[in-house]
């Protein structure tokens, strides 16, 4: 997938998989072995807001790392295939992060995740505002040995906002983005479960917004309303109850329901990437959501996604993160070679 001139390849990763700075995790390291390695993958950032942010799960001295190997934020449950966290975007910030200098070794393509939570449409676009003209001065005084681009975030529901409520936000973003950000950097806007698909008529038909990433959490006892063909989420089978105030994260950490990540998820990826395609929309799409093996990325693909986007695949299926990439750049080059076989076969007819 090329944006702006920069090939970001068939897969990227899901925000925050391998952390802020691309190492990962504690137990990515004895995992390798086994599979769980992101080589061949696009490095997404953990999603950052302009200021530090504490959230739900505590980090160390660094600002990075978690303090706890099995943080209470995260729930995974590999019998039924779903994670279930309430991280609430923990991090040190944008200038923290930029100051660190991990991103600017980065010797390969990659994209920087940033949100706003702040509580007012206002405040957000005053923040973002303030993102976009940070990460457009460190483009322009900094030395990067990669391009990069952004994905905008609209759509964690561990932040205190509803993500339904960013929706209608995507649009002023672009615009900001128009005048803000320089020509060079490319721009996703990452988008949760339940936007519903014709929602992204205008978002995709906007100039500025380069690819549209689908999907983030789902946040706990809601469902796609969007969807036609895709069962609800049984939430009582999974958590034995469908009240976010009783969910077992709530019980946690009150106020925070979580978000379900997983299996469950990918049917209303599948249906949601064939209905935009059917809507007619062109635009690139980044497709996450419970997709757990080179299977589930093939039909991905199929279904009209240009990239996948694998992330709670290295907590309930590690194993399956080295097959998928490769599976991934495998399909991706089949297909380019479709395409130009079909482009020859036209121009042989043509002549």
């Amino acid at each position: 997938m090329i944006l702006r001139g920069i090939n970001f390849g068939p897969v990227l990763q899901a925000s925050g998989v391998t952390n802020f700075h691309g190492r990962g995790y504690w137990y990515h390291w004895p995992f390798c072995f086994i599979g769980l390695d992101f080589r061949g993958s696009t490095k997404v950032t953990k999603t950052t807001t302009f200021l530090g942010r504490p959230g739900n799960m505590p980090l160390k001295k660094d600002g990075v790392t978690p303090k706890k190997w099995f943080p209470r934020c995260i729930i995974v449950n590999l019998r039924k295939q779903y994670g279930l966290n309430a991280v609430s975007l923990s991090g040190p910030g944008l200038e923290f992060l930029i100051q660190a200098g991990w991103w600017q070794k980065f010797t390969e393509s990659f994209q920087i995740s940033v949100m706003s939570l702040q509580p007012t449409s206002a405040g957000r676009q005053a923040e973002l505002d303030g993102i976009f003209r940070r990460l457009a001065a460190a483009k322009k005084y900094e030395h990067f040995c990669a391009d990069w681009g952004i994905q905008v975030n609209l759509s964690c529901p561990n932040g205190g906002l509803d993500p339904n409520d960013l929706i209608s936000e995507a649009v002023p973003i672009l615009e900001m983005a128009e005048r803000v950000l320089p020509e060079s950097i490319s721009l996703v806007l990452k988008f949760g479960p339940e936007v519903h698909p014709r929602s992204m008529l205008r978002v995709a038909n906007h100039p500025r917004c380069d690819a549209v990433c689908f999907c983030n959490t789902l946040p706990f006892g809601k469902q796609p309303r969007w969807a036609e063909k895709t069962p609800p989420v049984d939430w009582k089978a999974l958590f034995g109850t469908d009240d976010p105030e009783e969910s077992p994260m709530a019980k946690r950490f009150p106020g925070f329901a979580g978000g379900l990540s997983g299996a469950p998820l990918k049917p209303f990826l599948l249906e949601w990437l064939r209905a935009v395609r059917q809507l007619g929309i062109h635009k690139p799409i980044i497709a996450g959501g419970g997709l757990l093996s080179a299977n589930d990325a093939r039909l991905a693909f199929d279904a009209g996604a240009d990239a996948i986007s694998p992330g709670s695949i290295a907590m309930l299926a590690p194993t399956q993160v080295r097959p998928m990439i490769r599976g991934a750049h495998k399909y991706a080059r089949q297909r380019t070679t479709g395409y130009l076989s079909s482009f020859r076969r036209l121009s042989t007819v043509s002549r």
